[in-house]
């Protein structure tokens, strides 16, 4: 049956850009484009403009690239030459230009009537730009997740295997939420992010088909990324040009030499067990200087606190008893019985409480 991309191109291309009427070939069976597979791009020949141009077979396998309106920019850009003056061709330039003109009205007629297409931006500060400039591409294999096949980037500048929030969501795999976030550090200065969750997930690469633990963080541009726990549990040599990823074990070799690190949260640890031993420590600590009034050795603090010597100590003072609401009753008796611990506070044969020394020496404030 041939490529079916090679096949696809010259179909669509031949249905929507068909000969013109003026232009019709004499054998009616001649296609005006004609295309061939070419390692991962597809030529294109138009016998109509005598025109040829190649398109990126990734290209074609987006669904959101429009074939019809790259081929009409790319034809323009083509047939667009430098200008010249009329002098060089004297007559010829008005017969150049008439054909020239049936050609282009042809193909702007036809690329008018196709739908443009809506246009996604996409910022990326780590694509390149440069008009010349060629890359290879990264490692990038196909591995197994839970039975179902997934992209995965080989990346040794990775200290951590990760798996794409999206996938986990798509497989409605289960994560755990961590007890703390990891901190995710990227090349780039000043690009950070965070590891909520993690999961275990069933994985197959090769002849590898273990249970293996990823982080789940948000990749836009791969299923997976394998980092260098996996390159080094698996003893993976990576060879480049052409690619080759050689696995060296099956199973999981633990980690060895001194290369190594501990990875560790910058978020508090709470420790529940030891929360209740550090209070009651506290506690104790503070025990002599959090007592109640009562309690302690020295006299409760009061706005008055020192007698006052009478000039006339034969001089009777009246004084009203003290009246306390049965509400309130309760309150006074503490007072009360606390003022007598503290040892300033006196009994009056009244009833009342009197401030200072006894009966013996000088007389005090009566509290009613």
């Amino acid at each position: 049956m041939g490529d079916a991309l090679e096949w696809g191109t010259a179909s669509w291309l031949n249905t929507e850009f068909p000969w013109p009427i003026h232009a019709q070939p004499e054998d009616v069976e001649l296609a005006r484009f004609s295309t061939f597979r070419y390692g991962q791009n597809v030529l294109i020949e138009d016998a109509y403009l005598a025109l040829g141009c190649s398109v990126d077979v990734r290209d074609l396998e987006n669904p959101k690239f429009d074939l019809l309106n790259w081929y009409a920019r790319c034809a323009r850009r083509t047939l667009a030459g430098p200008a010249f003056e009329l002098d060089v061709l004297d007559d010829e330039i008005e017969v150049l230009f008439e054909h020239r003109g049936a050609r282009e009205a042809a193909l702007l007629v036809s690329a008018a009537a196709v739908k443009q297409p809506t246009l996604t931006i996409q910022r990326n500060a780590a694509t390149l730009r440069d008009f010349r400039r060629v890359v290879p591409d990264p490692v990038v294999v196909i591995v197994y997740v839970n039975g179902h096949p997934s992209r995965a980037l080989l990346d040794s500048g990775s200290q951590a295997d990760f798996i794409s929030g999206r996938l986990a969501h798509q497989l409605r795999i289960k994560a755990k939420e961590l007890e703390k976030p990891l901190p995710v550090q990227l090349a780039v200065q000043g690009s950070r992010s965070k590891v909520n969750y993690g999961c275990k997930v069933r994985f197959q690469y090769q002849d590898i088909n273990e249970e293996r633990y990823f982080d789940v963080l948000s990749v836009p541009n791969y299923d997976v990324i394998l980092g260098t726990p996996f390159l080094n549990q698996h003893e993976v040599a990576l060879g480049f040009n052409p690619v080759k990823v050689a696995i060296g074990s099956d199973r999981v070799v633990p980690f060895r030499g001194i290369q190594t690190r501990v990875i560790e949260s910058r978020a508090a640890d709470l420790f529940e067990d030891r929360l209740e031993a550090a209070r009651q420590e506290l506690r104790a600590y503070a025990a002599p200087i959090c007592r109640e009034a009562s309690d302690a050795p020295f006299p409760p603090l009061r706005a008055i606190n020192h007698t006052i010597p009478l000039k006339d100590p034969a001089k009777v003072y009246t004084w009203r008893p003290s009246r306390c609401l049965d509400a309130h009753r309760a309150n006074w008796i503490e007072k009360k019985e606390a003022y007598f611990k503290s040892g300033c506070v006196r009994a009056d044969p009244g009833g009342s409480l009197a401030c200072g020394p006894d009966s013996d020496g000088n007389a005090g404030r009566k509290h009613g």
